[in-house]
């Protein structure tokens, strides 16, 4: 998968791997902290990899939190021990827990080295990893035929769709050889009754601004507050730290007439934001927008994504909801006929009729 959350290996992690892959190592378990990869647990061989399987690995798979686990078999192929990764991501976990482990998993396995692994597997349960899960999963890999470099790529496309399609995640990749876009389904939290309450207001012009978050503990879409907000008074509105959704009725006039157009902002403040956060409000930001004007029939007008407040003037919303109206025409201009070097113009006035100099 191509698409990165942009969490790398710390140094420690990085001197460990390549220190594991010279063969005492058994056995390590790697997870996300504070939006980096660490080193959480690891083992040495006790005994062949079959007895140590289920022993050392069912221990580690934690409920509840998604992990990474790279076990050693005892083959080895030109560049050394071959390996086992594995994605441990159990249903009770929260969502945004395994949408970040499935968008990292490519940064770990390059990080380590794909030439060492030998297999990879995907679990939500203790039945998929455990050693007669492996066993399974072997036995299934061995029955097609071997496959090219192309149906190879084709085939860990089709993992990671799966794998993200689980988690319901939103994220955009670029696929298979000839890197085009794929973009998956959003996410939907459900809105607070706070929430529901303020757009049922927004609908009716009881108020003119709702500010909206995101509550990622609850998996919630939760209201900030519905201040009545001036068009001068809106910069001040988006937060300079954290992410919002905002609904604001721009009131205005054009052509002579006041009109009212919804305006929806999405403020993300660049890279202030954790990750996860980016993500979320990212993925949550069109499933909510749909059931605003689905639910509530609230036609928004113009949608617009800013890191700032700054720049939202009376003048940028008006330009932004009337673009072609706004925009100047640069008038035509004949161009001048040829000088008086080519001697004077004649008047051509048709056919069987003379010429008459002008």
């Amino acid at each position: 998968m191509s698409h990165q959350t942009g969490i790398n290996a710390t140094s420690e992690l990085k001197e460990f791997l390549a220190r594991a892959r010279g063969g005492t190592i058994r056995i390590m378990k790697i997870v996300i902290r504070n939006e980096e990869l660490v080193l959480d647990s690891y083992r040495e061989a006790a005994q062949r990899w079959d007895k140590d399987y289920d022993q050392f690995l069912l221990p580690l798979l934690t409920p509840q939190e998604p992990c990474y686990i790279l076990y050693r078999l005892d083959s080895q192929n030109a560049q050394g021990y071959e390996w086992v990764f594995i994605a441990w991501s159990p249903d009770q976990s929260p969502v945004r827990q395994k949408m970040v482990y499935a968008a990292t998993r490519a940064t770990l396995k390059k990080e380590f080295g794909g030439g060492h692994i030998r297999d990879e597997m995907f679990g939500t349960v203790e039945d998929d990893l455990c050693f007669q899960g492996y066993l399974r999963h072997v036995a299934s890999c061995c029955c097609p035929a071997p496959l090219t470099a192309a149906e190879q790529e084709l085939q860990r496309i089709k993992v990671t769709e799966v794998e993200l399609q689980h988690v319901g995640s939103f994220v955009t990749m670029e696929f298979g050889l000839d890197k085009r876009p794929h973009t998956l389904q959003g996410l939907a939290f459900p809105l607070q009754e706070e929430t529901k309450q303020a757009l049922q207001q927004l609908k009716k012009r009881r108020i003119n601004y709702i500010q909206l978050k995101l509550d990622v503990e609850k998996e919630t879409v939760e209201l900030v507050h519905t201040k009545p907000t001036e068009t001068h008074e809106l910069p001040y509105r988006i937060p300079s730290d954290c992410p919002r959704y905002h609904f604001f009725i721009f009131k205005h006039s054009h052509q002579g007439q006041r009109q009212e157009a919804l305006v929806f902002i999405y403020s993300m403040p660049g890279y202030t934001c954790s990750i996860k956060e980016r993500m979320l409000y990212s993925s949550c930001k069109n499933r909510l927008l749909d059931e605003v004007e689905r639910d509530y029939q609230l036609e928004v007008t113009k949608k617009m994504e800013i890191d700032n407040g700054d720049g939202l003037t009376e003048d940028f919303l008006y330009e932004e909801v009337h673009p072609m109206e706004h925009t100047l025409k640069q008038a035509f201009a004949k161009p001048r006929g040829p000088g008086g070097k080519r001697g004077n113009k004649r008047l051509i006035r048709g056919a069987g009729e003379k010429g008459e100099e002008s």
